[in-house]
């Protein structure tokens, strides 16, 4: 879904909404964060409600994903001492939607990174130029 097929409550649903998901991400996702790459952090209320959307540039050089995972940790640290504990998860990138190497290893350190600082992570979505597609979870065929 494109984000101006988003109905007009889109606001309103739970941003892991299958019916809404792909795009609100589509809307939030910069097409230079897609060109360049950025990790997104899209805070949400108790509800799933979004928050707030984080991006952490993946730029001027593609960073490993120890130190994505350094700055993930950081921004929960800080955002839990708001009460701030869901969490929707983008990797913005060129390419094709199809997960790499680097996307899996990526979502198990924010699967890690989460889980050591008492969030849930509700979902994570992979945003292309072209696309975007839910990552499912190792051997998970469910979307959001």
């Amino acid at each position: 879904m494109r984000f101006d097929e988003l109905p007009r409550d889109w606001a309103q649903r739970p941003i892991t909404d299958p019916d809404v998901f792909e795009g609100v991400v589509d809307l939030i996702v910069t097409e230079q964060s897609r060109s360049d790459g950025a990790i997104y952090l899209l805070l949400c209320h108790p509800n799933r409600h979004l928050l707030q959307p984080i991006c952490l540039p993946d730029e001027p050089r593609r960073m490993d994903v120890g130190e994505v995972l350094d700055g993930v940790r950081l921004l929960l640290t800080e955002v839990s001492r708001h009460d701030v504990r869901d969490v929707v998860m983008v990797i913005a990138r060129p390419g094709r939607v199809t997960p790499t190497p680097r996307d899996r290893d990526l979502r198990a350190a924010f699967e890690g990174a989460c889980r050591g600082a008492g969030f849930t992570l509700h979902a994570v979505a992979i945003a292309a130029p072209d696309d975007v597609a839910v990552m499912p979870a190792e051997g998970d065929c469910a979307a959001a």
